[in-house]
Parts: C-alpha cells; sequence; structure tokens
C-alpha cells in the first residue's frame, strides 16, 4: 500500500532590470528576461512502510499518555493474528481482545514497523525465547521515535504461562505495579509441572488454578511461576516447533544466543506468502 505525497516546487524570482544613471536618451534599453515558467507539480511516491515508521500524526509515548492512546487506537483494529518470520520458519500468534491495553502495544508496535526486523535476544530450552528490546542502533532510534513507555499489568486469571503463551517482560526493580515492557516480549516454552511442583506454587504464591489449567501445566508444560508476575496477552497457534528450533540456538553464559535470530513481523493480513530469505 502506497501513498502519494505532494511537494511544490516554487518558480524563480523574475530577474530585475539593470539600474541605469544620467541621460541614456539614443541607448538601447536592456532586455527584461521572462519569468520562468511554474515547475510542474512533483510527486513523491511514500513508500507506507516508510510512514509507518515517521507516524508524524502521532503522539510520542511515555507513562502518562500510552494506556489511553493505545486502548483508543486499539479499538480500531480487527487484526488479531500476527506472522512472525524467522530463519527457522514461521510463527502465527493470536492476540486476546481481553488484554486490551497489551493487544494494543503489540499490534502498534507491528504497524509502526518496529519489529521488521527484531531480534530474540535471550533463549532458554524449556522456559522462554524473548526479544524485542535489543540495543542495536534501529531498534533504539524508534524506541526514542515512538516513545519510551511502560503499560499497566492486565493480570487475568484465566491467561496463565502454558506453554505457547505470548507475554511481556518487565522490570522487577522500582516496579510494584509490575508495568510491562512497551517493547521487550516472550514466548513461553516451557516444561512439566506436575501436581506436588505446581501445589508449591500455588501455596508459595497464594493463588488457586483450575483443574482445567492444572492439566495443561501437567500435560503441555508451561512457566506458572510467571503467574501474576507478567501479563499474558496472546498465544501461538502455529509454529510452535520453530520456537523449539529457537529456543535450542546455541547460547553464552547471559542466554544470548551466539548467532542473531531475527524476526520481522506482519499482520497476518499484510505477511507475504513466502517470506524474504534470511
Amino acid at each position: 500500500m502506497k501513498r502519494i505525497w505532494s511537494t511544490f516546487w516554487g518558480g524563480t524570482l523574475a530577474a530585475m532590470l539593470a539600474a541605469c544613471g544620467g541621460d541614456l536618451a539614443g541607448e538601447a534599453p536592456h532586455a527584461q528576461p521572462s519569468p520562468e515558467a511554474a515547475q510542474p507539480e512533483k510527486k513523491v511516491e511514500v513508500d507506507e512502510r516508510i510512514r509507518r515508521l515517521v507516524a508524524s500524526d502521532f503522539p510520542t509515548l511515555d507513562d502518562t499518555n500510552a494506556a489511553a492512546f493505545l486502548a483508543e487506537w486499539g479499538a480500531t483494529q480487527t487484526e488479531n493474528l500476527v506472522v512472525l518470520d524467522t530463519k527457522h520458519g514461521r510463527i502465527v500468534v493470536e492476540l486476546f481482545a481481553d488484554v486490551p491495553v497489551h493487544r494494543a502495544n503489540f499490534l502498534y508496535k507491528v504497524y509502526r514497523r518496529y519489529f521488521d526486523p527484531a531480534e530474540f535476544t535471550r533463549v532458554v530450552p524449556d522456559f522462554v525465547v524473548q526479544g524485542g528490546n535489543s540495543e542495536e542502533e534501529r531498534p533504539q532510534q524508534l524506541r526514542f521515535l515512538i516513545g519510551q513507555h511502560t503499560l499497566p499489568a492486565e493480570f487475568r486469571a484465566d491467561r496463565i504461562h502454558v506453554r505457547g503463551a505470548l507475554a511481556m517482560s518487565r522490570s522487577y526493580s522500582d516496579n510494584p505495579d509490575k508495568r510491562s515492557s512497551g517493547y521487550d516480549f516472550y514466548i513461553v516454552t516451557g516444561r512439566r509441572i506436575g501436581a506436588e511442583e505446581l501445589g508449591r506454587i500455588q501455596r508459595d504464591a497464594g493463588k488457586t488454578y483450575t483443574a482445567a489449567q492444572a492439566q495443561a501445566y501437567a500435560t503441555q508444560g508451561g512457566a506458572p511461576h510467571l503467574d501474576g508476575e507478567h501479563t499474558v496477552f496472546g498465544r501461538v497457534v502455529e509454529g510452535m516447533d520453530v520456537v523449539d528450533r529457537l529456543a535450542a540456538t546455541p547460547r553464552d553464559a547471559s542466554d544470548w544466543p551466539v548467532e542473531r535470530l531475527e524476526v520481522r513481523m506482519n499482520f497476518a493480513s499484510e505477511a507475504p506468502a513466502v517470506p524474504e530469505p534470511f
């Protein structure tokens, strides 16, 4: 999708008649050049990706305006599926409408092309793959352009960290309200959690799982110790085998993958049928 922006180029001013002093009777006057004809309007085609990156009609987000803006903007969006293309294949995530600010935030960052590309910066087998908050120059510039902000927690008892859950990371320092990062997300790979371990987690955290949730943790796996600590706002509906391959990437002592794990995101309705090679 492309939009035409127009810019006008003005013509030059007419040259002024040279001034002559004294009585010039009998001397031919200097010829006055004609003004230049106005140049035709020049139309500049601006790629939709550039338009979304710049998006000068949107506010710079901070903690005072982000939630309200995202809630309003998100209410205008009907898309709930996002495609993540990686060197290992395609992942499709569904965003939950009942977690509206986090849903809108993720859609907005996809719309603004923040995640095109991004990278996974933490991989832990049987736990999570995490990305979005790279310190490379491009994402740093885009965070400055879009705005540095966090999100209010949107915890729901029915949105838990089972295998395939999509959630936002957060700071554990000076963050009593458990506000989420505006950019850093993760997908749970997890491990199976037996009844005894889950019971201990419930006692320690003062939470109660339904029988169906306990069964999901026992059979599918997950990371229940993160429930009530991070907001879950979506789930993987296609490509968990791709997530597992990402999680199995060799990593250093800080869980940083030793090879770049680039990801490119698009709304499902705009995703290419065949992604470009990585």
